[in-house]
């Protein structure tokens, strides 16, 4: 049990769950695609990039060079978000109570699901501050986040656009008209290829009841089937319509005694370039942390020289007297951030 109660197994533990967590699909591109960006303080400092996208000059062998602008840049700043929770767990519970699933106690299995269920809440948040960076804004309140003691806002100014139909009429021409349109506003704005759409599962709801699209689909996922391309992680029948990946997410989270409530628009597709472009487009920061380094069992003299640091996730325990038990706790502090607005595209497709 000590060795579980570790600081560096602890938050390994917190950080494979919430990496290992269902429907992080916002979470996911910046964590794996993002540009990471490494705080010394309690707050991110980034550059905000703007592209040229003019045609360089064509000039005689004799001419000189011509001058280019450098990259044009803003350098913006935020507070970071902090998310830390704790959990109680009495050593009745912990060497008494049957563990789940099993015939018998078993405190390590017990700690490592409440450690998961710790991370779960972690992750949702994360998700939520992903998605708002995604749609253009990411708010930090008690309204927005229940229970939050921090207030902060930061807008990134993502191009916004509209579909010239709504896509909720089935009558709409999304094949032909639509995804034209969308793929011409991003690449006349970003100067990439639109080749990543995140949705809510509403609009997916649109597309599967549109005639025009489900025609599309069907060749998407036969062109798949007979080139035996992998169709796992991602919807197949939406892997690559119109030369573009589709994800849907839920955006939603339950609060406690509440009922579900959404955080991702759902008349807005989040468009973006390829993987390979993410890296100037996204950024994720994770700050610095600091832990008690020596476990729970450690004497209270050496707790000043014993502190450790550690960078995004973290998860400690200390030993409780009365009752006696454990206190776990965790959490993340960073912040997801748009390096680059013109290449996120939110196209409302309910205009």
């Amino acid at each position: 049990m000590s060795d579980l109660l570790s600081v560096n197994t602890l938050t390994g533990l917190i950080k494979s769950f919430a990496d290992q967590a269902d429907n992080r699909a916002a979470t996911d591109l910046f964590r794996k695609h993002g540009r990471p960006l490494l705080p010394l303080g309690d707050s991110v400092s980034w550059e905000e990039l703007k592209y040229g996208r003019h045609l360089a000059p064509v000039s005689g062998p004799e001419s000189p060079h011509t001058r280019a602008r450098r990259l044009g840049v803003a350098k913006r700043s935020s507070a970071m978000a902090t998310i830390k929770v704790y959990k109680d767990l009495p050593a009745s519970y912990l060497f008494l109570s049957r563990a789940p699933g099993q015939s018998a106690q078993d405190a390590e299995m017990l700690l490592t699901v409440e450690l998961e269920d710790m991370a779960n809440l972690i992750a949702n948040t994360k998700e939520y501050l992903a998605t708002g960076a995604l749609v253009g804004k990411v708010v930090v309140n008690p309204q927005a986040i229940p229970g939050s003691d921090l207030t902060f806002e930061v807008d990134f100014g993502n191009h916004a656009t509209k579909a010239q139909k709504s896509w909720a009429d089935p009558g709409t021409a999304i094949r032909s008209d639509e995804l034209p349109h969308l793929k011409k506003l991003y690449k006349d704005e970003a100067g990439h290829s639109a080749e990543i759409v995140l949705g809510s599962t509403g609009i997916e709801s649109y597309l599967v009841k549109n005639p025009d699209v489900r025609e599309l689909i069907k060749e998407s996922l036969g062109a798949q089937v007979l080139q035996n391309l992998p169709i796992n992680g991602v919807s197949p029948a939406f892997e690559r319509v119109a030369s573009m990946r589709w994800r849907f997410v839920d955006g939603v989270y339950r609060p406690e005694g509440g009922a579900v409530t959404s955080y991702f628009p759902n008349d807005t597709l989040v468009v973006l370039p390829g993987e390979g472009k993410l890296p100037q487009v996204l950024g994720y920061a994770e700050g610095r942390v600091h832990v008690p380094g020596g476990g729970p069992f450690a004497k209270p003299e050496a707790a000043l020289d014993m502190i450790k640091e550690l960078r995004g996730y973290y998860a400690y325990a200390e030993l409780r007297t009365d009752p006696l038990g454990v206190r776990v706790f965790a959490g993340w502090t960073g912040l997801f951030v748009v390096l680059c607005p013109s290449a996120v595209m939110n196209f409302k497709v309910t205009p």
